[in-house]
This record gives C-alpha cells, sequence and structure tokens, in this order.
C-alpha cells in the first residue's frame, strides 16, 4: 500500500522536483509564520523553519511529511521572500554581480519508522550583474514574490543568472536538496519512479 507522502510547502519548485520521482503525494502548505522563527546562526534557522513547517502539518496529519525553507545571505543581509515588485528589484540590484549564500532549512518526519531528521543544507553561489532595464523585465515577467532574493534558478532564464555553484543543485534551484531526500525516503521504503516532466 502507497504511503501517505505530505509536502508542507506550496512552492511550485518543490512539487515540480518531487512529481519527478513518481510518487503520489499531497500539498498542505504549513501557513506557518516563518518570519517569527529567528535564531542568531543562519544554518539553525533555516532548519527550524523547516522543522516548524514539519510539524505543524504533522499535528493534524498523518504520514510522511517534507518540510523546506530557503532563505539567501548576501554581504551579511538576510534576503526573503519579497513583499512587492519594487523590494523585489531592490534585492535583485543588491546581489547583481555578487556572491551569496543560499540556506535551505530540510525537515523529514517518517514517525511510523522512527525517522525524525532536519538539517541546513548551505550552497555558496553567484549572480551575474544585470542591468536595470533586465531586472524590471525580469521582475514583472516572473512570479518573483514566491521566491527567495526575487528570482529563481527553476526556470530557463533564471539558470542565466547564476554564475557559479558550490554545494546542492537542486536546494539552488528548486529549495529541496534531493541528494538528502531521495535516501530518506527509500529508507522509507517508497518505490522512486524516474518520469520526464
Amino acid at each position: 500500500m502507497q504511503k501517505r507522502i505530505i509536502l508542507a510547502s506550496g512552492s511550485k519548485q518543490r512539487k515540480m522536483l518531487l512529481e519527478s520521482l513518481g510518487i503520489e503525494f499531497e500539498v498542505i502548505p504549513s501557513n506557518i509564520d516563518e518570519k517569527a522563527i529567528r535564531h542568531s546562526e543562519y544554518k539553525s534557522q533555516a532548519e527550524n523553519i523547516a522543522r516548524a513547517k514539519a510539524e505543524a502539518v504533522a499535528k493534524q496529519n498523518k504520514g510522511i511529511i517534507i518540510a523546506a525553507d530557503t532563505f539567501l545571505v548576501c554581504e551579511g543581509k538576510i534576503l526573503e521572500k519579497p513583499i512587492d515588485l519594487e523590494e523585489a528589484k531592490e534585492m535583485m540590484r543588491f546581489q547583481s554581480g555578487k556572491d551569496f549564500i543560499s540556506y535551505t532549512g530540510f525537515c523529514y518526519l517518517d514517525l511510523e519508522n522512527s525517522i525524525d531528521y532536519s538539517k541546513c543544507v548551505e550552497v555558496a553561489s553567484g549572480m551575474r550583474e544585470m542591468s536595470d532595464e533586465e531586472i524590471s523585465k525580469y521582475v514583472s515577467s516572473f512570479d518573483v514574490l514566491t521566491w527567495a532574493g526575487g528570482y529563481s534558478p527553476a526556470y530557463n532564464y533564471g539558470m542565466t543568472l547564476i554564475t557559479h555553484i558550490q554545494g546542492s543543485l537542486t536546494a539552488l534551484t528548486h529549495g529541496l536538496p534531493m541528494e538528502v531526500l531521495i535516501p530518506l525516503l527509500v529508507k522509507s521504503g517508497v518505490q522512486i519512479n524516474p518520469i520526464y516532466i
């Protein structure tokens, strides 16, 4: 019998990655106040947010719970989801031509199999320089309010913004470290069926 798998996130990018595994799952966003969770260490903050998301969903639902949260840090400044298009433009101008680090908190709960796992995946990367005109066009053409830092390399044009990467590819692009998730799913007895989407 198929185990119930829940993605505790409304992220289209995370959903897209899970779909590529050919497994059945539900999307139940936690809707917690992410900004209420703060920590002096970036890695702990990301991990704590992911765990809070997972535990909030686990209170109401049984099954395997997968949760994640991503934010960027550029020159000591935390960049989360912009509140409006102007802030998205400001964030992209700030990141243009600079290196940054993305922090993806990840939590996996399968209490039936005594699996309670969380960590933060840290990825060093950089953005090429962008003109104000290009930034304006990008912000007006993409769903930037749903992405930390106002951009996403999960899509073709977003990929062209990245100059280099050191660390988890899918944590940077989709906010979900698949190299961590897949072994946990296998440990839970979930059959992976790769599909082309």
